[in-house]
């Protein structure tokens, strides 16, 4: 997460600290000076490395080292003793209920994949057709596996061939989940990507997507309204 993006992030990540599932909250400035962890509450802890900036950019030329600064947080929390690690985007925001979900019903699972859903001016849903999958007999939209149990040991890696097509080798990656482990998927409507609210790129073709007929969640609604300066 670049510097700029802090105060979102802070925002999204203290929403989902309300949860008393969640613990470890890492906040991690990619763009900063090197120094020591700072304590900003009792479950939010802030830290700052530089990794580069500009996606762009090739990691040969200073620019955003996506996968080391991912990998960089893991090895941090592998050492804590949390159930579930969680890959969080500064927009990125989830129904408190998601949490509820994973701990009562997903604790034999290894893994944890829903529905990721778009939040466009309105505010209201949207969601890409192309990306609807069927997974496990279920109707997935735009679908994430974000949430992982932390004994997996898993680290992030370069998307295979992206070196094809971007001079930035990290600026699409992920982790490999073994074959053999147990994946949960939910079609509850509980993942939002905020992305659209800031101007970002794609704005355009996410101002096409379709509409489902989904109510907009009341917390979600109330987050933006408490937090409108972030989008303007």
């Amino acid at each position: 997460m670049s510097s700029r993006e802090f105060h979102l992030a802070l925002a999204t990540l203290t929403y989902a600290g309300i949860s008393e599932y969640v613990s470890n909250i890492s906040i991690l400035i990619t763009d900063g000076i090197p120094d020591k962890p700072r304590k900003l509450s009792e479950k939010i802890t802030l830290y700052s490395q530089n990794f580069g900036s500009g996606y762009s950019v090739s990691l040969e030329d200073g620019g955003y080292d996506q996968i080391a600064a991912r990998n960089f947080l893991l090895d941090i929390l592998a050492e804590t003793d949390v159930d579930w690690l969680m890959m969080h985007d500064a927009d990125d925001i989830y129904l408190l209920d998601y949490y509820d979900f994973i701990s009562d019903k997903c604790m034999a699972s290894d893994a944890v994949t829903c529905s990721c859903f778009t939040v466009r001016s309105g505010p209201e849903i949207c969601i890409p057709q192309e990306k609807k999958r069927y997974i496990q007999g279920k109707a997935l939209h735009d679908p994430h596996t974000r949430i992982w149990k932390r004994n997996l040991n898993l680290r992030y890696k370069k998307s295979e061939g992206i070196e094809k097509y971007f001079a930035n080798h990290s600026r699409h990656c992920g982790v490999i989940f073994p074959g053999e482990i147990n994946i949960s998927c939910t079609e509850g409507v509980y993942h939002f990507h905020l992305h659209a609210l800031l101007n970002k790129r794609h704005s355009e073709k996410i101002s096409a997507y379709s509409h489902p007929d989904l109510r907009f969640p009341e917390s979600i609604n109330h987050f933006l309204e408490t937090n409108s300066g972030l989008f303007t």
